[in-house]
């Protein structure tokens, strides 16, 4: 019992130096040089395969997110003069009220349009720009009064540069859009004589595209099928259920089937309307859903997503609602009205003339 005492106190000093030992080491270890250092050695990056870092730098991939899918490029553009306008004469009595309206050309990505030159009388009355649905616009003239025997002629000169549409690159790259897209959904639609319910049609559609590998392909499948099978005629403008059943219509109906037949196929397409005659469109997107729209000739030689010859646009789309028309019209022509019974004589003026 003599020695308990000094046994304690040694025993209490040892723990004491074991724990200003463990506290130390441990500061030690946690210092900002060796955590610092811990930090550095616990991020480096791993080798990949190709001897790379296996990271991506930042302005890679900013650079790769804004880069876009090239469709369709354009060329070689070719500079027209498009005159419009008209001529009108009050006969007997006098006309009130006159209200003419003017299809006027328009920018696309294909075409730029600038009027150059213009003619309106000071006393015609009011003149106006107003845009329809599928970017068509008009011009429209209202002509207060016409006494008898006077005229009023009113023209304006358009220059158009319109350029050659060159294929894209990798056609098999695009996709059909859903039905909803909003810049397709308006061209997936019925339209003044261009309908695809018929079910023979529908069934020709499904068997065309059936084994077809890309979106490119099943259209590509109706726009032979179409140049093919359809023989051109002269004529009126028919339906495109009847044209289908017949295998026979203008070229007008032709152009038509196939815009039809892509729309069985719940593939956006329009008809676009140039000087003298008519050839399509058909709309795909890219893997940003960025819209696509390629040219296709069915009347001539074969010319599909491409269009070697400029062709002045005059408008594209075929249903257009104007305020004047009930229906929906699938072309807009010039338009004159008035109010009584007393109606001018009226000719219009469209003359189209290339620049050299």
């Amino acid at each position: 019992m003599k020695h308990s005492k000094p046994s304690f106190c040694y025993l209490v000093i040892f723990v004491i130096a074991v724990l200003l030992n463990g506290f130390t080491a441990n500061v030690v270890a946690q210092s900002p040089e060796v955590q610092a250092a811990e930090d550095v050695q616990g991020t480096q990056p791993e080798t990949t395969s190709d001897g790379s870092d296996g990271l991506e730098d930042d302005s890679q991939k900013k650079g790769d997110a804004s880069a876009e899918i090239q469709g369709v490029t354009f060329s070689n553009p070719v500079t027209s003069n498009y005159e419009i306008g008209f001529q009108a004469v009050a006969v007997k009595k006098s006309a009130m009220q006159v209200l003419i309206t003017l299809p006027v050309p328009t920018d696309w990505p294909e075409q730029s349009v600038s009027v150059v030159e213009e003619t309106i009388p000071p006393d015609m009355g009011s003149i106006r720009d107003r845009e329809l649905n599928s970017g068509v616009k008009q011009l429209v003239v209202t002509v207060p009064q016409l006494r008898p025997g006077s005229e009023v002629r009113m023209l304006m000169t358009f220059q158009l540069k319109t350029s050659q549409i060159n294929p894209p690159a990798d056609p098999t790259i695009f996709l059909k859009p859903r039905i909803s897209h909003r810049e397709g959904k308006p061209y997936t639609q019925l339209s003044p004589q261009i309908t695809f319910r018929d079910s023979k049609l529908k069934k020709q559609v499904k068997e065309l595209v059936a084994d077809k590998p890309t979106a490119w392909a099943e259209v590509e499948a109706i726009y032979d099928w179409v140049r093919d099978e359809i023989d051109l005629r002269s004529g009126e403008p028919r339906d495109t259920s009847k044209v289908f059943r017949e295998r026979h219509g203008c070229a007008e109906d032709v152009v038509g089937l196939f815009v039809a037949m892509c729309r069985a196929n719940k593939t956006p397409a329009r008809m676009v309307w140039v000087t003298g005659k008519q050839y399509a469109e058909f709309m795909l997107i890219d893997e940003n859903k960025k819209a696509h729209w390629f040219p296709a000739v069915l009347v001539g030689p074969r010319e599909f997503g491409q269009l070697s010859e400029p062709l002045p646009i005059l408008q594209k789309g075929d249903s257009i609602r104007v305020p004047e028309k009930k229906q929906r019209q699938k072309f807009v022509a010039e338009f004159a009205t008035c109010k009584g019974t007393s109606k001018p004589v009226i000719n219009f003026i469209r003359h189209l003339a290339p620049v050299h």
